[in-house]
């Protein structure tokens, strides 16, 4: 009797080990399903992505919008489609909206140069001169070797009055999103 009873503990012991390990083996299955479904939708963002760059090419710009956001969807730390989306936005005089989505990359990639450089151009299409100059000169401190920022620098100084070639210590911070 005692035997039956010590083969039936471990024959249950063995089928809730074999549970677990059914129970785990699902859990697996579902992370890599999960992982699975995340890698395809990454690859699916990056595609509408280049899509939208394409648009942009062609002057598409609607087209281009209309993509990037669907990308963004996808994969929202995409900081090149909400800059991207920035730069449309500029082109089409929708001032706000540009530096809306150009702010939002700067919040997903500060260190980024070109992204301060976009942001001080949009400023200085506005008129926010010394903000912009504050932009580009963030950018040079990111990469120096930046020549779009240092000659959009120089207008900005010029809107500014600033002398050629002297120091002009009239910028300020852009003002964060």
């Amino acid at each position: 009797m005692y035997k039956l009873k010590q083969s039936l503990l471990i024959i249950g012991c063995l089928l809730i080990l074999g549970g677990c390990a059914t129970s785990q083996q699902k859990n697996n299955n579902e992370t890599d399903s999960l992982s699975k479904s995340e890698d395809s939708r990454l690859v699916e963002a990056k595609q509408l992505y280049q899509l939208g760059r394409e648009y942009y090419q062609k002057k598409e710009y609607a087209e281009a919008i209309n993509v990037y956001e669907k990308s963004i969807e996808l994969m929202p730390e995409n900081y090149d489609a909400y800059n991207n989306l920035g730069v449309i936005y500029s082109i089409l005089g929708e001032d706000e909206l540009a530096l809306h989505f150009i702010k939002e990359a700067i919040r997903l990639a500060p260190t980024l140069s070109y992204l301060h450089n976009n942001l001080g151009y949009s400023l200085l299409k506005q008129g926010y001169n010394s903000e912009a100059a504050g932009a580009f000169e963030r950018a040079l401190q990111l990469d120096p070797e930046n020549s779009h920022a240092r000659n959009n620098l120089r207008s900005a100084y010029k809107r500014m009055g600033c002398t050629p070639n002297e120091p002009c210590g009239q910028w300020q911070e852009p003002k964060q999103p």
